[in-house]
Formats: C-alpha cells, sequence, structure tokens
C-alpha cells in the first residue's frame, strides 16, 4: 500500500509565509497591551534589537579582552509593504500625530456660501469661503471642525465638485476657511460665486499632523512563541509612486526594547486587511501644483514624511528608554514630470506657496489624498541627459505649516467622491 499524507522534517527552519506581523497601539509606552491585535499586510521586515555594550580595559596578565558589559538597548528597523486602502492607517497616524477624524459637512440651507477669490477676508492673501446669513452676517458654521484639512465643495446647480484644502482662519468665530486657489479653476471669471442653497461644503475623512503621540507593540509569531518589540515610534514614512512599479511604502520605526514571550497576551488578532492593491496605472489620480496638473506627464512622485529631532531618553536601571521624543513632522513631496513648460519653474522663481498634492486609489474607489498644504519648490533641474530622450523635470516640495498650523493632510477618498 502506497504510504499518504505529507512529509514531515523536510524545513530547514521558520519559513516565512507561516510567520505572521500584528502589531497594537500601546496605551503605556513599552508595555506591551492585551486586547485586540491587527495582522499586517507586508512585504518585509527588519527589525531588530541592537545592543551597546563596553569592553573595559582592565589591566592583567592575560592577552584577552575584559568581559563585555551592556549599556544599552535600543530596537530599530523598518515595515515594507504595498499601498492598499486601510492597512497603514494607524502608522500614518503615528508619524503625523493626530487621528483620522470626520467633521460635521455645512448645509448651503439658510445661509449665503460665497466663494470670493478676491477679498482677503483675513485669510492671510488665500480665497476664502464665508459663512454669513441673510443679513450677511458671519454665522460660525465652521466650528468645531479640524484647524485644517481635505474638504469637498458640491454645488449640483452650478455642476460643481470639487476636493480643494482648507485651513480655518483664526479669530473669525470659525466663519471663514481659507481653501486653495485650484477650486477656483473650475468657476468662470475672478468674481464673487454663491453657492446655490443644494449646495454642501462637506470635510473628507482625513487626517492632518498634530501633536498626539502614539508608540506601538510589534510582534512576530515564531515556533509557536512571540518575538515583541515595544516603544516603538514611526520615525519616518515614505511613499513611492513611480510608472512601471507598484505604490510601495516604506515605515521605519524606533522602539526601546524585545522580548521573546511564550504566552499569547492578546485577547484576538484582526485578520490583515484585504482591499485591493493599488496601481499607478488605472489608481493613480494625478498631481496638482499650486491648483495645476504639470503641463507633462508624472514619472514619479516620493512623499516622505519624517520625525525631525526625535529621539528616546534613557537612563541607569533601564535596559531600554526611558521615554521618546516625538520632535517635530518635516514633510516633503520629490516630484518628477515631462518637461513642457515652466511653470513650476515661474513659480518657483517667485517663491510662491501653496497647496501641493498627489492622489491614487484602489480598483475598489477607495484611496488617498497626499497633501502638502503649504508648499514650495526648491532645486527645480531639467538636465539634458542624452540623445532620443524626453527632458524630465524634478521638484522638491518642501512643507510649511499654515498660519494657525497645519503642514500635511491625508483625506480618504471614497467612491462618492
Amino acid at each position: 500500500m502506497a504510504y499518504t499524507g505529507a512529509t514531515t522534517g523536510y524545513a530547514a527552519g521558520e519559513q516565512t509565509n507561516t510567520s505572521p506581523v500584528d502589531y497594537a497601539l500601546e496605551t503605556t509606552y513599552n508595555t506591551a497591551p492585551g486586547g485586540t491585535y491587527q495582522r499586517l499586510r507586508i512585504t518585509g521586515e527588519s527589525l531588530a534589537v541592537q545592543d551597546g555594550t563596553s569592553t573595559p580595559d582592565e589591566i592583567n596578565d592575560l592577552p584577552e579582552d575584559a568581559e563585555s558589559v551592556l549599556t544599552s538597548r535600543s530596537v530599530s528597523g523598518s515595515v515594507n509593504g504595498v499601498l492598499s486602502n486601510g492597512t497603514f492607517d494607524d502608522f500614518l497616524a503615528g508619524v503625523l500625530g493626530n487621528d483620522f477624524i470626520d467633521a460635521t459637512p455645512v448645509s448651503a440651507s439658510g445661509i449665503t456660501l460665497i466663494l470670493n477669490p478676491s477679498d482677503t477676508g483675513g485669510a492671510n492673501g488665500r480665497p476664502s469661503i464665508w459663512s454669513t446669513n441673510s443679513s450677511m452676517v458671519d454665522v460660525p458654521k465652521f466650528s468645531g471642525w479640524p484647524t485644517s484639512g481635505l474638504l469637498k465643495i458640491a454645488d449640483p446647480a452650478l455642476g460643481l465638485t470639487a476636493i480643494t484644502t482648507y485651513n480655518v482662519v483664526p479669530n473669525h468665530k470659525g466663519a471663514v476657511l481659507a481653501i486653495s486657489s485650484d477650486v477656483f479653476n473650475i468657476f468662470p471669471g475672478d468674481k464673487n460665486t454663491t453657492l446655490s442653497n443644494t449646495a454642501s461644503i462637506t470635510p473628507l475623512s482625513a487626517i492632518v499632523n498634530g501633536s498626539v503621540g502614539k508608540t506601538f507593540t510589534i510582534r512576530k509569531k515564531l515556533t509557536g512563541e512571540w518575538q515583541t518589540f515595544t516603544g516603538n515610534m514611526v520615525n519616518q514614512i515614505q511613499i513611492q509612486l513611480q510608472k512601471g512599479q507598484v505604490p510601495t511604502i516604506q515605515i521605519d520605526f524606533v522602539g526601546s526594547d524585545m522580548s521573546v514571550v511564550t504566552a499569547d497576551i492578546s485577547s484576538a488578532v484582526n485578520p490583515a486587511t484585504t482591499s485591493p492593491l493599488m496601481d499607478t496605472v488605472g489608481g493613480f489620480m494625478g498631481c496638482s501644483i499650486f491648483g495645476n496638473a504639470p503641463a507633462g506627464c508624472i514619472q514619479s512622485a516620493t512623499i516622505t514624511l519624517s520625525r525631525n529631532n526625535s529621539g528616546q531618553d534613557t537612563g541607569m536601571g533601564h535596559i531600554g528608554a526611558c521615554g521618546v521624543q516625538f520632535g517635530s513632522l518635516k514633510a516633503s513631496m520629490d516630484i518628477e514630470y515631462f518637461f513642457k513648460d515652466f511653470t513650476e519653474f515661474t513659480a518657483w522663481q517667485a517663491g510662491k506657496k501653496g497647496p501641493v498634492s498627489v492622489s491614487i486609489k484602489g480598483s475598489d474607489g477607495y484611496g488617498y489624498q497626499f497633501s502638502v498644504l503649504n508648499g514650495r519648490i526648491f532645486n527645480p533641474k531639467n538636465p539634458i541627459s542624452g540623445k532620443n530622450a524626453t527632458i524630465v523635470t524634478t521638484i522638491s516640495v518642501t512643507g510649511n505649516p499654515l498660519p494657525g498650523g497645519g503642514t500635511f493632510a491625508i483625506g480618504r477618498i471614497v467612491p462618492s467622491t
């Protein structure tokens, strides 16, 4: 009789395909929480512990080094993946220091919403939306909104649908929104435009950088035990969109300690997300620089979000760090496109500032709009690289805070938008 069943003992070691990685937000720094963990979709992971050691120069008659002494411990490494809806939102929130939030939509019923590209309205020279009643008295319709973010303006009567960045102008009772100038490209002429009573202004589900500190516990299940990394802050995220390649994300962590745990402390582990992977062909939704798309096709866009001057605090009596410094957000984009005109060079020459964004979605219609809210162009270049080639322009966009705060926003795109 022939043998049936599987062959055993063939594996040289633990297999990557059967070694899940999961994570949870820490409620107490450097302490692995109980409760529910979330399994990750990844293409690679490189978290590792780094022990600092010292070997004193003891004087003796033996020609050998003295005993090595542990002096410090930390964790660092990256998690890599392909962009898909909802998969890396917690880590995006970690590097931005905030949470994704929804604000209350504003209806035009009973008030007049005026798009006014010429009146500064206390909006620091940016186009603004005023919320007033029939007597032209300010109405604080935008109170309770996030300080800055992304919004959708829709007016069926005017055939208008636009997604734009905004920030609430301080000291105006929440009645004024300064928005990016790109929305006015849709309107005929440079004049006041009164929206109809069927219009609405809706803030998108979005996140804008803030001051919320987040650290994570990340676990790898190997041979029935859990290699556990605690006290991990997101130190940098880089998102790479490039023609001919899948859109990738790299998340760099700095952590405090690692341990091997034999018991599962989680109450449950949520399965990995199943949203479709995004692509840069049908999924790329375009790039906007100060309200206009570059004349030439986009070749690549790299988004870098990092915590400038972040670090760990250490002390005696602690193996790992006893605290963490989150630093401050630094946001930038590097964009490449075929050169057709000097529009962006002219903006650079004038020192112009404004919103710069790139958008991408999956086949299910869900995606993200990544926006530098007040960017400035630096280092434009369009080298002539060789014979029989199309000239490619490269620009670097550095994020600057808006008046009242707000450097970078990520808006969730849903099929209805």
